[in-house]
């Protein structure tokens, strides 16, 4: 179908589409919160598979339908039906305790998200957007699942490998037997974050790790800060570290996702910024790499014919997302 264009008219019905919330029951005992999206009356339904659109690290389903910038919202227009999950102790899907790792959302929630949203839409498989964190789940998922039911996936702003390139996380390394041994539960990343908000646009350090200044309004950035952000548990965090290693990300029994890339077996659209600074171009393309033929690697940025270069999380928000990826991500999901 051909896009529709961001008129006032399309910007007032997109804000005002209502976001249904579904509970999913983990068999570890976790509530987990699901909003949905859902084409407006106006669009006649795509046809396509239900699209899961998923957060990243310490962040929540905000960062995919904020207020001023909206992918969900954007792609139910489309005539796409949206889902949005808050995986285990992020958004609304409250904290039970600060002990999960990366291998809960594996073996425990995802198993779980998506089998709710079959059920409820009577849909065969989904496609897969995962910012950052999301698009590492979407690529672990696939590579340890046998004929997992997803149609197709885009990942922003993810890799396997973080040792590859450049990465901010990289000096953070040496911190990780501290984060294993020590006594410190939970690193309070939301509330640190809803402090800074203010400064959005003037504390530049804190700005240019999360997201490319000249690619973002003062204010979007704001809310970013305010809003997207929650705790990270020192579990979780330890547990990711292991992409800093030179095995690649493992899980806690020993599997190595880098090992089993080459299974994945879905077409995937992988998105890179060259300003970003936690994950690099390079680290991008060496998972395409890994994973096979069956994924595209797109940079964002001004020497690619872009309007600006992009960061981290203005590859979903920025102020030219909306024109320059929300439409590359809706080809890639509707062939």
């Amino acid at each position: 179908m051909e896009h529709s264009p961001v008129t006032t008219r399309w910007r007032r019905l997109m804000n005002e589409l209502p976001v249904e919330r579904h509970t999913v029951r983990t068999a570890d005992g976790w509530t987990l919160s699901l909003g949905r999206v859902q084409p407006p009356l106006e669009v006649e339904p795509s046809g396509e598979p239900p699209v899961m659109l998923l957060h990243g690290l310490g962040s929540n389903r905000q960062s995919m339908d904020l207020s001023e910038r909206s992918l969900a919202r954007w792609l139910a227009s489309q005539g796409r039906d949206v889902w949005l999950p808050d995986l285990r102790g992020h958004g609304e899907s409250a904290p039970n305790n600060y002990t999960w790792r990366f291998d809960d959302y594996l073996r425990e929630d995802l198993p779980r998200i998506i089998e709710t949203i079959l059920s409820r839409t009577g849909a065969h498989e989904i496609d897969w957007v995962g910012h950052s964190m999301g698009g590492i789940l979407l690529m672990s998922y696939a590579a340890l699942e046998d004929g997992p039911p997803i149609a197709r996936g885009v990942t922003i702003a993810s890799a396997l490998d973080y040792g590859k390139g450049t990465s901010g996380f990289q000096s953070l390394a040496r911190f990780q037997p501290m984060l294993e041994r020590g006594p410190l539960e939970v690193v309070r990343f939301g509330a640190l974050a809803h402090a800074l908000a203010p400064f959005m646009g003037r504390a530049r350090v804190a700005e240019r790790f999360h997201m490319w200044p000249e690619n973002i309004e003062p204010r979007v950035a704001r809310r970013v800060f305010a809003r997207c952000f929650g705790p990270i548990p020192t579990s979780l965090a330890s547990s990711l570290a292991t992409a800093l290693s030179p095995e690649g990300l493992s899980l806690a029994d020993g599997t190595r996702i880098l090992e089993l890339a080459s299974t994945v077996d879905l077409p995937i659209l992988a998105l890179a910024g060259t300003r970003d600074a936690q994950v690099s171009v390079e680290a991008v393309k060496h998972a395409a790499e890994l994973i096979g033929d069956n994924v595209t690697v797109e940079v964002f940025g001004r020497d690619h014919g872009h309007v600006n270069d992009y960061g981290h999380f203005d590859l979903v928000v920025g102020r030219n997302a909306q024109a320059e990826v929300w439409p590359r991500i809706l080809g890639h999901l509707s062939r």
